[in-house]
């Protein structure tokens, strides 16, 4: 046999940080939290439900269905990827003082190889950070894109103001616990 696949020179064999991007993004809480004297914490947690817009079937579509007999199968959906594990997280902003508000901030997913990894953020935050641009689907590739993302997302105008909000919250719940039951305030001296 003459011919050589010689294809080792086209494919990159180097090592590269490959931390899995909810313990990347968990990192990032953390500062957050220490910034923020513990009254504004976060958390990204595992998510069971759709983190893309969908269509939903409705009746037309069981109507359309049922109107024909005929199913065309597309040998292409039993060739390429097998085995494949999706991971979705769910990325939050709350206050131990009232843990019963979140501010959802974004989703997370990514397959078996970490990345690259999309960030599918609320509308009015992806607008903060892109000056107008309707997108709000972002596709990181290392480690290091997905870190310069987070922290555009938690410098951003609205997520300064979400957060605001929070430290409002956080200080509401405490005035109203350090009222006591006859309405009078409590006083720290100190």
């Amino acid at each position: 046999m003459e011919k050589k696949l010689n294809i080792s020179d086209k494919l990159d064999f180097n090592d590269i940080d490959l931390t899995a991007p909810e313990k990347v993004i968990s990192e990032i809480l953390e500062q957050l939290k220490q910034e923020t004297k513990g009254i504004i914490c976060g958390r990204i947690e595992a998510y069971g439900g759709h983190v893309m817009s969908y269509t939903r079937q409705g009746f037309s579509s069981l109507t359309k269905a049922i109107g024909s007999m005929d199913e065309e199968i597309d040998i292409q959906t039993e060739l390429g990827k097998i085995g494949q594990e999706i991971h979705k997280f769910e990325c939050y902003l709350y206050t131990p003082e009232y843990d019963k508000y979140k501010y959802r901030l974004f989703f997370v997913k990514y397959d078996t190889a970490h990345y690259p990894v999309d960030i599918i953020l609320e509308e009015s935050i992806a607008r903060s950070i892109m000056s107008g641009d309707s997108r709000y689907i972002f596709s990181c590739t290392t480690r290091e894109k997905l870190e310069e993302l987070m922290y555009r997302i938690f410098n951003s105008k609205k997520l300064i103001s979400i957060m605001q909000e929070l430290i409002r919250i956080n200080q509401s719940k405490k005035a109203s616990r350090d009222t006591d039951m006859s309405g009078n305030q409590t006083e720290d001296y100190e």
